[in-house]
């Protein structure tokens, strides 16, 4: 079962219980803000830890010290990595995630003292116990050589966690105190306006989660990672510090949104609303399709399910999607500035179709995507789009009077 659903119905669980009185007034923000993450997260996780005892290893292993050691040294190295980065960009401005900072320094001690009870049991329960966690800790112990090729895989998942967990992580508390302190009203634009932000919260909580519980016990491991620089490029240029580019880029030379084009008086204007909300709640779905098996530039397992039953990005169809209703380029401008702005959004929409393009071509190396994207190509959405075109066109030339 996808962990999104019952993740999600514990999120407005919690979110009910917190609204209720004055709770949050009482325990404050902050405090209410992690209470509502372990309501959502901990019953999920703990059922979805239930539901894979059938997939671990049976019987007794023999502990192994030394194994044990290097898996542990191995994971404190990644742990420590991580604080060093996230300080470093904090320190210097580069990357909003002082909230993650501040509480990584927290919960650090207590997951350094629990990680050796937490190895042990992993290691008594995983089906390979010498994997490749275990070889990147002889490295480290020098008790065995570095070869990139069995060390790749880990070192470039950790560090698509080290980039991506801390800035998820900070967009996350202050995505879910905005919906704490949300204003909820019976009209149509602060309901809109509500769902947007608790949709904002609900998909960093799913790439949160998806990061932190990359583990085989959860059936969420990475099974491959893109190691291309044109992938990592235009990936990372979407996310902190660099999308300050993609930002000069995109930069309207006017700001005229949509809502300055139609009135709410005007029939288009909720025909436009509904598109910009179905886009958003698109990409929304989008993420939450993979559940657990969420993360950037790796390959956890085939997501076939939601809008992936009819194109292969939906996240990124939708993304481009609402921009480009949502800016509405020509409105409102002539001559240079129109052509600047069609630009701007052209250039985001080819990142992203790079983008598709980059992770097809490292997908493509796993049989079950390969099968996949055949598929879509002959049956998808955009296939069925064209049979029915051509249908069209071969009746009009049978029939060019009708």
């Amino acid at each position: 079962m996808n962990a999104s659903v019952p993740m999600l119905l514990s999120f407005v669980l919690g979110l009910l219980v917190l609204y209720q009185g004055s709770v949050v007034e009482s325990l404050g923000v902050n405090f209410a803000v992690y209470i509502l993450l372990i309501i959502a997260v901990v019953p999920v996780v703990g059922y979805r830890v239930w539901c894979m005892r059938s997939s671990w290893h049976k019987g007794g292993r023999l502990v192994d010290r030394e194994r044990l050691k290097a898996k542990y040294v191995a994971l404190v190295a990644g742990l420590m990595l991580m604080l060093v980065y996230s300080s470093l960009m904090s320190q210097f401005g580069l990357v909003p995630i002082d909230g993650f900072v501040s509480d990584y320094l927290l919960s650090l001690p207590v997951l350094l003292l629990l990680l050796p009870s937490y190895v042990r049991w992993v290691d008594q329960r995983a089906m390979q116990s010498e994997d490749e966690v275990f070889r990147f800790g002889l490295v480290l112990l020098r008790k065995k050589r570095w070869i990139w090729a069995e060390q790749k895989m880990l070192v470039l998942s950790w560090v698509v966690k080290i980039l991506f967990l801390p800035l998820m992580y900070s967009g996350l508390v202050a995505a879910v105190s905005a919906v704490l302190l949300f204003d909820w009203e019976l009209q149509s634009g602060s309901v809109i306006a509500g769902l947007f932000v608790l949709g904002v919260a609900f998909d960093l909580l799913i790439g949160v989660c998806g990061y932190i519980f990359s583990s085989r016990l959860f059936d969420s491991e990475v099974l491959g990672i893109d190691d291309s620089w044109m992938g990592w490029l235009v990936c990372l240029i979407c996310y902190p510090p660099l999308v300050f580019l993609l930002h000069i880029v995109r930069e309207q030379s006017d700001k005229f949104v949509w809502t300055d084009w139609l009135l709410p008086d005007e029939p288009f204007y909720w025909v436009w609303a509904v598109i910009i909300s179905g886009s958003w709640g698109g990409y929304w779905v989008s993420t939450a399709c993979f559940g657990l098996r969420f993360s950037n530039l790796s390959w956890r397992g085939l997501v076939a399910n939601g809008p992936y039953r009819y194109v292969k990005h939906p996240a990124y169809l939708a993304k481009n999607i609402y921009w480009w209703a949502h800016t509405v380029p020509l409105y409102g401008v002539f001559g240079v500035d129109a052509l600047r702005n069609l630009l701007g959004l052209i250039f985001v929409s080819l990142v992203y179709y790079l983008r598709a393009k980059t992770e097809e071509r490292h997908l493509l190396c796993h049989p079950e995507y390969a099968a996949y994207a055949q598929w879509i190509e002959q049956h998808g959405l955009f296939a069925r789009l064209r049979r029915g075109l051509w249908g069209l066109w071969g009746l009009w030339a049978r029939n060019p009077g009708v």
